[in-house]
């Protein structure tokens, strides 16, 4: 390429289209928030909290056992039988991998029931609690 062509190449990125208007940034969109039943939000939000926390899980799971036969199999190449002979490590190896995954359950899950509702129930529960426990003179 002449150095004198390469000044005349325009500088635009193949598939971009410009900003429509004046070329001002756009903000971005708000997400639309969810709507609810009266009485009802709160099921609903445990229930989203409970499906990506069992969505996880699954998640842990396959990917556990894919570093499992990965294992498994580079095993097997290496040396006789060594799917068998290795079957231990490669277990601990998947199973190390699973667990990794599953570490963030817990706090998916106090998250999800960290509720203003949630909170309501157990204040009321623990006073309750403190009235049955709490010794009368």
């Amino acid at each position: 390429m002449v150095p004198d062509e390469q000044a005349t190449i325009p500088d635009t990125t193949v598939g971009t289209t410009p900003p429509p208007g004046d070329g001002a940034v756009q903000p971005p969109k708000k997400r639309k928030k969810r709507k609810y039943s009266k009485g009802l939000k709160e099921l609903q939000q445990l229930e989203r909290t409970v499906s990506k926390t069992s969505n996880r899980v699954a998640r842990a799971v396959a990917k556990g056992m894919a570093t499992y036969r990965k294992r498994s199999n580079k095993s097997a190449v290496k040396k006789r039988d060594g799917s068998l002979r290795d079957f231990a490590v490669n277990i601990a190896g998947g199973l190390g991998k699973t667990l990794r995954v599953l570490s963030g359950v817990p706090a998916d899950l106090a998250k999800g029931l960290d509720t203003k509702g949630a909170r309501k129930r157990t204040r009321r529960q623990v006073k309750i609690a403190s009235r049955i426990v709490r010794p009368r003179y």
